[in-house]
């Protein structure tokens, strides 16, 4: 007789397995996401986060490529698998690798690059993946 516990979780190994899988066509068919963390120069200053959010929002609005943007603060989460230490976040959606580099040379991102985020930020973090 078999062991149904055991049955199961070999089932769940399987999905689990075959859901982290990933082929080439995978790698390219679905939308690129930018997400940006950012540390401010003087954590917790409100002017100078609100100035990056109205920065990110003008990418939105101006930048074609942009085809979602979320931006907001940390939540702060009390676990040590969390990282709530950024002072603001925004994740952006492009259609592709191209659309994302399209975005990286445009005016509006080169400005807010070099007038806004540089001098405010005294770190910041990128992370681009392709959404299923």
């Amino acid at each position: 007789m078999k062991n149904p516990l055991l049955s199961a979780a070999l089932l769940l190994t399987g999905i689990v397995a075959s859901a982290c899988a990933s082929s080439p066509m995978a790698a390219t068919t679905g939308r690129l996401n930018h997400v940006g963390l950012v540390w401010l120069e003087e954590p917790g200053n409100e002017a100078d986060r609100q100035r990056l959010i109205d920065a990110a929002h003008a990418f939105a609005q101006e930048i074609p490529e942009v085809r979602r943007l979320s931006v907001g603060v940390a939540l702060p989460l009390e676990s040590p698998l969390a990282d709530s230490s950024f002072d603001l976040c925004f994740v952006m959606e492009f259609d592709d690798r191209a659309a994302l580099d399209r975005y990286a040379q445009h005016p509006v991102h080169a400005k807010a690059a070099q007038e806004a985020f540089l001098p405010l930020a005294r770190k910041l973090l990128f992370y681009d993946f392709v959404a299923e």
